[in-house]
């Protein structure tokens, strides 16, 4: 897993009054609409940032063609976990679990379990942004294995052990946002993003009318880099398929500790990631590292002759010799759109240029309640919050 990638370009100023609600005096037309901030993507980056801007009192409307959600924001689980190698997104997710906290008081769902993480294959220097960040953490002896994840076998090694992190419930997550943005959310497909020669704001061609907004933010997956590019920021992401099959619990395990993992030690063949689906009594598992995914090329093709088969029985082999608590043979699988930029899997970036705000990297669900305000402030005021800009300029580890 690497450092965050330095994502944050030119910044250009459009002179609003205190950025909220300043809009633009331009002339409306049965054709053309305006708005304070247009934001582009129903995903939990895009339902973060629009309940963000309501809170501030913006005058916000979030555009997608599909249901929130239906994206790469899709599927049942993730994994919240505090442990990266940059002390800066440490410090991002370390502040996104308060807001977590804060999202399920006001939903009165769980949003993300007590499980923890379990990582086998970390020494003292991989803990090093926890310990800078008071982050709770400990190394645990092999022998603690059983009470750290009854489903493991015998390992070598110590376990690190981030106890403030678990599953996060995507489902309940984005059900949880939409009511948040309850009459915010358009369901139309926005094609371009543009500065109009005119200079009256951004201006948004949708399916069904032409949107001029003060500031503009995109979160929109893969459509994310067709879209800035309509306002000179150039976004050099990568898209791959990734599968995450899913495996049963063993009954004999179903009451015990089965916290998300995170396993780079090689011991058993493969390097994985997993996470307890819930309270389904069900286990995802995805591989980690290099071709591990299958490319995707500009029009979104894989190469010819690609099985996502191939994947799933790697992961497979994997769980048959370190997960004795789990069987072996998938009850489902979950072929994921993967968004990755040059400084690795946990690189993201933030752009703004123009009026417009672009966001996008990958693994970002569990820094979405963070990102949301950080991204809302970038569109309200004009200008990256530090933060952001201090977590996306560091170097690749």
């Amino acid at each position: 897993m690497s450092a965050a990638f330095s994502g944050s370009s030119s910044t250009s100023t459009n002179g609003t009054t205190n950025g909220v609600n300043a809009g633009r005096a331009g002339t409306a037309t049965p054709l053309r609409h305006y708005i304070d901030v247009a934001v582009i993507g129903a995903g939990v980056i895009g339902l973060a940032v629009t309940d963000a801007l309501i809170r501030r009192g913006v005058d916000v409307v979030c555009f997608d063609h599909r249901k929130p959600g239906q994206g790469q924001s899709g599927g049942l689980s993730r994994t919240f976990r505090t442990r990266h190698d940059s002390p800066h997104v440490v410090k991002l997710a370390a502040d996104s679990r308060v807001l977590w906290r804060e999202w399920e008081r006001r939903s009165g769902k769980t949003l993300v379990g007590d499980e923890g993480t379990v990582y086998l294959g970390f020494e003292e220097e991989d803990a090093h942004g926890l310990r800078v960040n008071d982050v709770p953490h400990r190394f645990a002896a092999p022998a603690e294995r059983a009470q750290l994840f009854s489903a493991l076998g015998p390992v070598e090694g110590r376990l690190l052990h981030d106890p403030d992190s678990g599953a996060i419930r995507a489902r309940n997550t984005i059900d949880a946002l939409t009511g948040f943005t309850a009459g915010r959310i358009r369901p139309t497909e926005v094609h371009t993003v543009t500065v109009p020669a005119d200079g009256d704001g951004v201006e948004l061609q949708t399916a069904d009318e032409i949107i001029r907004a003060r500031h503009v933010v995109i979160a929109a997956g893969t459509n994310t880099p067709r879209l800035a590019a309509g306002v000179g920021i150039d976004i050099p992401l990568n898209c791959a398929l990734h599968a995450r099959p899913h495996y049963r619990i063993r009954n004999e395990h179903l009451a015990n500790s089965q916290p998300c993992w995170v396993d780079k030690s090689g011991a058993f063949g493969e390097t994985v990631y997993g996470s307890p689906i819930g309270t389904t009594g069900r286990y995802v598992f995805g591989l980690i590292g290099t071709g591990v995914d299958v490319p995707m090329d500009g029009n979104g093709a894989v190469p010819p002759g690609s099985a996502m088969e191939d994947h799933v029985r790697r992961v497979s082999e994997y769980v048959r010799r370190a997960m004795p608590g789990i069987d072996p043979e998938p009850v489902g699988v979950r072929v994921c759109v993967m968004t990755k930029l040059p400084g690795g899997s946990d690189a993201f970036g933030v752009w703004q240029n123009g009026g417009v705000t672009a966001v996008t990297g990958h693994n970002l669900f569990k820094l979405a309640p963070v990102l949301g305000e950080k991204i809302a402030d970038a569109a309200v005021h004009e200008r990256v919050p530090a933060e952001i800009v201090e977590a996306t300029a560091t170097a690749p580890a």
